[in-house]
């Protein structure tokens, strides 16, 4: 009985301890409301593949890389949140799709007409 007690005791000793040992950073760490976008980890990784693909099949330069760049970081909070809205599924499709386009419309700007051309006709189609 005795050994019981002191095995009881000592798990609530150290289950407390546990409970006390917080640290500042986890103490002050902020609460979130579910309203709070955080960029995906690999989207700087899609938007330099993206970038570098156009560069090496468009034949772009540094300047006009860095504006793909940055155009397709831009795009990427506005597809997220399309992505995790309450619409329906059909809906999702339709805000894609117009936010693709205004994404093309973008590219068009920095994108030579040939060039652009070229990437209309290498860019993958979604499937329906």
């Amino acid at each position: 009985m005795k050994k019981v007690i002191v095995f009881s005791f000592m798990l609530l000793a150290l289950t407390s301890f546990k409970a006390l040992a917080q640290t500042d950073e986890q103490a002050t760490r902020p609460v979130k409301t579910g309203d709070e976008w955080q960029m995906p980890k690999d989207v700087l990784l899609r938007a330099k593949a993206f970038s570098e693909g156009l560069q090496k099949s468009l034949g772009l330069d540094e300047a006009a890389t860095k504006k793909v760049f940055n155009v397709y970081m831009g795009n990427t909070k506005s597809v997220d949140e399309i992505r995790m809205g309450h619409a329906s599924e059909k809906e999702k499709k339709e805000a894609l799709a117009a936010n693709q386009a205004e994404f093309d419309q973008k590219l068009k700007g920095i994108l030579s007409p040939a060039q652009f051309d070229i990437y209309l006709k290498n860019k993958p189609r979604a499937k329906n």
